[in-house]
This record gives C-alpha cells, sequence and structure tokens, in this order.
C-alpha cells in the first residue's frame, strides 16, 4: 500500500482536511519525525516543515522519493542533499493572510492605532487628523502570489502601486512595474514600502542603507519576506533618528527575536512573531496543496 507521512503539530488537523485520496493510499501523521522510530526507513512521500529535515534524517530515509514542505520557502533546504528527492512547496496558499498582515501595519500607522490605545487607556477625549490610505502609493519589492494578493487589495482601497521585480516585465496587477535597478528611485515615492520578495543569494541585503535612506520621513517600511533582505542596522538608526515614520516587522535577521532586541521597545515599531502566513485557515489551505500534488505524485 502506498504511504504519504505527514509531521509535525498541525498534521493531525491536515489530515481532517483530507479527501480520501485512495483506497490504495494511507495516510500516517505524527508530531515529529523521532515518533516514526525505525519505520523512517520506509518512507518515500514526506509532508512535514522544512525545519525538521536535516542531513542526517534524509540519510536515514534511503527511499524517501517525494518532499512537500509545509512553508512557501525552501531555502533552508539549499545546504542539503536531495539526492533526487523531488520538492514541492505551499509557494501561494498564504496570499490572503499575507495581504491581511500588510494591511494591518498599514491601518495601524495610518490610524495612529498605538496613540489611539494609549489615549484610551488614560480616558483622554482627543479628536486627531488621520492619514487616509487611498490615494498613498504602496510599493512592493517582489512580484509573486503574495504580492498580487497585496495589490488587488490596495486597489480596492484607491491606493497606487509600483512592483519591483528582476525582470521589469508587465503585469497589469500593478500600475507600474519596475526593475530593481530602479529601487532607490522608487523608494523615494513610497508612503508604504513592502518587501515581500524571496530569500536567495541575489535578494540578500537588498534593502540596503542607501534604499532606505531614500525613503521620505513619512515611509512605513514593512517586511513580510525574510530578516536578511533588509539591511536590520540600517533600519535601526533611520527609524531612531526619525528618518522613517515607522515599521512594521514579522521577520528579523535572528528569530526567535532576542529579548534584548531594541525593536522590542521602539514607539514607531510594530512587530509580529513571523506569524504572517499563519491563520485559522492554514490546515485547509495545506491539506488543498497536499491533496492535489499526492493525486498527482501517486498517479491518481
Amino acid at each position: 500500500m502506498k504511504k504519504l507521512h505527514i509531521i509535525g503539530a498541525m498534521a493531525a488537523e491536515i489530515e481532517t482536511h483530507l479527501d480520501v485520496l485512495s483506497d490504495g493510499i494511507e495516510v500516517i501523521t505524527a508530531e515529529s519525525l523521532d515518533a516514526l522510530g525505525p519505520e523512517c526507513a520506509e518512507v518515500e512521500a514526506l509532508a512535514a516543515f522544512p525545519a525538521a529535515l536535516s542531513q542526517s534524517w534524509i540519510d536515514r530515509m534511503p527511499r524517501l522519493r517525494w518532499f512537500q514542505a509545509l512553508t512557501s520557502g525552501t531555502e533552508t533546504l539549499d545546504a542539503l542533499d536531495l539526492r533526487d528527492i523531488k520538492l514541492t512547496s505551499m509557494a501561494g496558499i498564504h496570499g490572503p493572510q499575507m495581504a491581511e498582515l500588510a494591511f494591518f501595519f498599514m491601518l495601524a500607522f495610518a490610524r495612529d492605532v498605538r496613540g489611539v490605545l494609549d489615549r484610551q487607556h488614560s480616558r483622554i477625549w482627543r479628536p486627531h487628523m488621520q492619514r487616509p490610505l487611498a490615494g498613498a502609493q504602496v510599493v512592493l519589492v517582489g512580484t509573486g502570489h503574495i504580492a498580487h494578493a497585496i495589490a488587488e487589495r490596495c486597489r480596492a482601497f484607491g491606493m497606487r502601486v509600483t512592483a519591483i521585480s528582476r525582470t521589469a516585465r508587465p503585469d497589469p496587477a500593478f500600475d507600474h512595474i519596475a526593475p530593481r535597478s530602479d529601487l532607490m528611485s522608487e523608494a523615494r515615492n513610497a508612503d508604504y514600502f513592502i518587501v515581500i520578495t524571496a530569500l536567495d543569494d541575489s535578494s540578500v541585503g537588498l534593502i540596503s542603507q542607501d534604499v532606505i535612506a531614500a525613503l521620505p520621513p513619512h515611509a512605513v517600511l514593512i517586511n513580510l519576506a525574510r530578516g536578511p533582505v533588509v539591511n536590520e542596522g540600517a533600519l535601526l538608526s533611520a527609524l531612531r533618528s526619525g528618518a522613517i515614520a515607522g515599521a512594521g516587522l514579522d521577520v528579523f535577521m535572528q528569530e526567535p527575536l532576542p529579548a534584548d532586541s531594541p525593536f522590542w521597545a521602539m514607539p514607531n515599531v510594530i512587530l509580529t512573531p513571523h506569524i504572517g502566513g499563519w491563520s485559522l485557515s492554514l490546515a485547509e489551505q495545506m491539506a488543498q496543496v497536499i491533496q492535489r500534488n499526492a493525486s498527482q505524485w501517486f498517479g491518481e
């Protein structure tokens, strides 16, 4: 009988959303690879978070031929020898929740949510002017599934969207598209500068000190990509000096973020613990991808 192993804390929940693949396919769930014991040697199809997979585990699974990552990014696997293992990911499923997190950050700064809550706590009635999102210029660094989801919602709010890509190929999802060589000039026009590009050799440090310095004083930088894409030292300096208005950060160079990181206490920073892709719908979203890929893999 063909077997599909799903490993991790969400494995059992994912299984509840899987339709019956076939009478000839058995779905086996476990919270960790350790829990499989000697059965690891028999694993041929595996769905798990990439962090669970090390070279030693790969070596202990000589029959593994398909690995379904439970994340959209798979950069942590780059250093591993995957032999002839087929690799698939969750790329594309996180668009709705990632786009909503981008809007959470934008609205939080536009409506001064920190000040609103402080005044509520202090019982201070003080009407204040608010910055509308309508008409604001968004610069998206990236043009993938999540960038498209953000752009779609920006248009509904009446915002203008410029996207930065390596190729600058025309894309009707965006009002304007520019090459990475125009990053600084586009940054100068940004009200909201949203980083959502994949992490690879070309994107490490892409949002450099010069790019951050090009942002206008009222701009908000939002990083939904990966920590190494943004120069954190330059970002800290810009936030401390008031060179930019604020930052919404879901990812960091070091995760978990150390307790002594200055980001925690900065009044112009709103941070979340790398949860952009997480939602109550995540297990169902993952199950849909696993269902589709498993049907193809097992030849259904």
